[in-house]
C-alpha cells in the first residue's frame, strides 16, 4: 500500500531538479550568475555564484517567490550595486550578452528621473556602458537594450514591447560585432546591425534593479552576464535552463533522490 510522499522528500526532488536545470548554463564567457535566492542573499550582501562579482542592496528589496526558488522584488527606489571587476569591464571585448528573468509590477513598471524612463533591469548605466531597461517612451518597444558605443546605440526604441505584469518572462540581449539582438523567451524580439567596436565605459560598476536614471518594478530573478556575444540557440538554451520543466534531465543527484521517493513512498 502506497503512503503519501513526505515534504522533504519533495523538497529534495525540487532541488535537484532545479540544480540540474541551472548545470545547462552555457558555461564559456559566463563571468556573471546572480540567482538573487535566499541561499545567495544575506542581509545586504548578493552573491556571484560564478565570477565573485558580488554585490550590496542599496534600499530595501524584498525575498519573494521567483521563476527558480527565490527572486528579488524592487520598488523603483533599491537596487543592487556591483563593484567594478576586470570581469565585467567590457572596454575591450567585441561583444557581451545579459539576460534575466522578469516579473512586472504593472504595465508601466518603473521610477524614473524621466518621465516614464527609466527602469533599470540590469546595466551598467552608471559607467555609460549599457543597460537593458524598461523606457515607456518607446511604443511597443518599452522592454529595451542600449550600449553606447557610437554614441548610445539602441536609445529610442530597440527593444521589444512592454511586459505584461505579474508573469514571468525571460529577457535577454547580445551585442554582437555583426548584430545587436533583444531576445524575449527564448525567441528573437528585434535585431538590428552593431555598429561594432567595444562598449564605452568610465568604469565597470553594474547595478541590478536601479541605474543612475531611474528603477524598475517589479521581480527580477536569475540574472545572468557573458563577456561574448550568445548565438541564438544559447540564448534559448539559457531560456530552458531555468525556464523549462522539459529542458531538465535529471543528473545523477536528481536520479536518485527521485529512486528514493519512490521506494519509501510504496
Amino acid at each position: 500500500m502506497r503512503t503519501k510522499i513526505r515534504s522533504w522528500h519533495v523538497a529534495i526532488l525540487a532541488l535537484a531538479f532545479a540544480g540540474s536545470a541551472l548545470a545547462q548554463l552555457p558555461k564559456d564567457g559566463l563571468v556573471g550568475h546572480w540567482p538573487l535566492d535566499t541561499s545567495t542573499v544575506s542581509g545586504k550582501d548578493v552573491k556571484d555564484v560564478v565570477g565573485g562579482n558580488n554585490g550590496v542592496v542599496v534600499g530595501t528589496v524584498k525575498s519573494v517567490a521567483g521563476k527558480v526558488q527565490q527572486a528579488l522584488e524592487f520598488d523603483g527606489d533599491a537596487g543592487i550595486e556591483i563593484a567594478g571587476t576586470a570581469a565585467l569591464n567590457f572596454s575591450a571585448v567585441k561583444g557581451f550578452s545579459v539576460a534575466a528573468w522578469v516579473n512586472a509590477a504593472s504595465a508601466d513598471p518603473v521610477k524614473g528621473v524621466v518621465a516614464g524612463c527609466c527602469g533599470s533591469i540590469v546595466a551598467q548605466r552608471g559607467a555609460e556602458g549599457w543597460a537593458l531597461r524598461y523606457d515607456g517612451r518607446n511604443p511597443d518597444k518599452e522592454m529595451e537594450f542600449i550600449v553606447n558605443s557610437a554614441g548610445w546605440v539602441g536609445d529610442g526604441g530597440f527593444g521589444v514591447k512592454k511586459l505584461a505584469p505579474n508573469t514571468w518572462h525571460h529577457l535577454a540581449a547580445v551585442y554582437g560585432e555583426k548584430l545587436m539582438t533583444v531576445y524575449l523567451n527564448g525567441a528573437v524580439g528585434m535585431e538590428q546591425e552593431s555598429p561594432g567596436g567595444s562598449p564605452k565605459s568610465k568604469g565597470p560598476a553594474t547595478e541590478i534593479g536601479k541605474a543612475a536614471d531611474g528603477g524598475f518594478i517589479g521581480k527580477i530573478d536569475e540574472v545572468v552576464i557573458y563577456n561574448r556575444a550568445l548565438s541564438a540557440a544559447e540564448v534559448k538554451q539559457v531560456f530552458q535552463a531555468v525556464g523549462s520543466a522539459t529542458a531538465v534531465e535529471p543528473s545523477g543527484k536528481a536520479a536518485t533522490a527521485w529512486a528514493e521517493i519512490k521506494s519509501t513512498a510504496r
